[in-house]
C-alpha cells in the first residue's frame, strides 16, 4: 500500500561525479517520458556547497561514490532537507549495509539493470513509500544467501525463522512502506503493539533499523521477490 505519485511534480537531485554516468542517467530521467524535474550535482566539480538548503523529493546517487567525502557532503546536505534516497549499486557486492543505515536509503537499483523503465519503477516505488530492490538484484541476494548457508553448513532454518506469524505480517507491511500507524490500522492492533513487533523483528534479524531489516529479510527469503 503506497500513495499515488504525480511524477510530473517530482524534483530529483542527481549526485554523480562520473560525467558519463551523470549525463546518461539525466537523459533517462528527462526522456522518453519525463520522470520529473532533475538537477545534477557534480561533487567533484565543487558543487557540494551549492546543495545546502535545497529541497528535493528524491536523491539519486551511486553507492560507490559515497566513499568520497565530496559526495557524502552533498548527499548529507540534501538528505537534511527531507529528500528520499535511491542508491545505484554494482551488484550485491555494491550494497553497503553501513551506508544504507547511515543515509536510511529507501531503495537500491543495480547499474546493470538500469534503463528508463527500471529507473521509473524504482523512483515511483520509493516515492510511494515502498522499499525498492530491483528484481535481478533481489534474486542474486537470495541465491548468495543460500550459497552462504550451504558453505557454512547451515541447512536449517534461516535467521528469520524465529519470527512469529504476526511479526512476519508486520515485516511485510513495513516492506510495503507503511508507517506504524498504517500497520496498526491494517492489522487492527494498537500502534504500541506495532512498535513492539517492529522492535522484535529488528532484534531477531540483528538489524539497527527498518531499512536494513527489509534487506535482510530479502536475503533470507522471508519476503517475496
Amino acid at each position: 500500500m503506497g500513495t499515488q505519485v504525480d511524477q510530473t511534480q517530482l524534483s530529483i537531485a542527481l549526485v554523480l561525479e562520473n560525467a558519463l554516468q551523470r549525463f546518461g542517467v539525466e537523459g533517462m530521467i528527462r526522456f522518453p517520458d519525463r520522470l520529473g524535474a532533475v538537477q545534477s550535482f557534480n561533487p567533484g566539480g565543487g558543487q557540494a556547497c551549492s546543495a545546502a538548503g535545497k529541497r528535493f523529493d528524491l536523491i539519486l546517487t551511486a553507492s560507490a561514490e559515497l566513499a568520497t567525502g565530496r559526495t557524502r557532503e552533498t548527499v548529507r546536505a540534501l538528505c537534511a532537507q527531507g529528500a528520499r534516497l535511491l542508491l545505484l549499486v554494482d551488484g550485491p557486492d555494491g550494497i553497503d549495509a553501513a551506508a544504507l543505515a547511515e543515509y536510511e536509503a529507501q531503495g537500491v537499483l543495480d547499474w546493470s539493470e538500469l534503463d528508463p523503465q527500471t529507473l521509473r519503477e524504482a523512483v515511483l516505488d520509493v516515492m510511494a513509500g515502498k522499499f525498492h530492490v530491483s528484481g535481478t538484484l533481489a534474486r542474486q541476494l537470495l541465491v548468495r544467501a543460500g550459497q552462504a548457508s550451504v558453505r557454512g553448513g547451515q541447512v536449517g532454518a534461516p535467521a528469520g525463522a524465529a519470527l512469529t506469524p504476526r511479526e512476519l505480517e508486520v515485516l511485510r507491511l513495513v516492506a510495503e512502506g507503511l508507517s506504524n500507524k498504517q500497520v496498526s490500522r491494517q492489522l487492527e492492533i494498537s500502534e504500541h503493539g506495532v512498535k513492539r513487533h517492529v522492535g522484535n523483528v529488528l532484534t531477531k534479524l540483528n538489524c539497527p533499523n527498518r531499512t536494513l531489516a527489509v534487506v535482510r529479510a530479502l536475503e533470507d527469503g522471508l519476503l517475496a521477490v
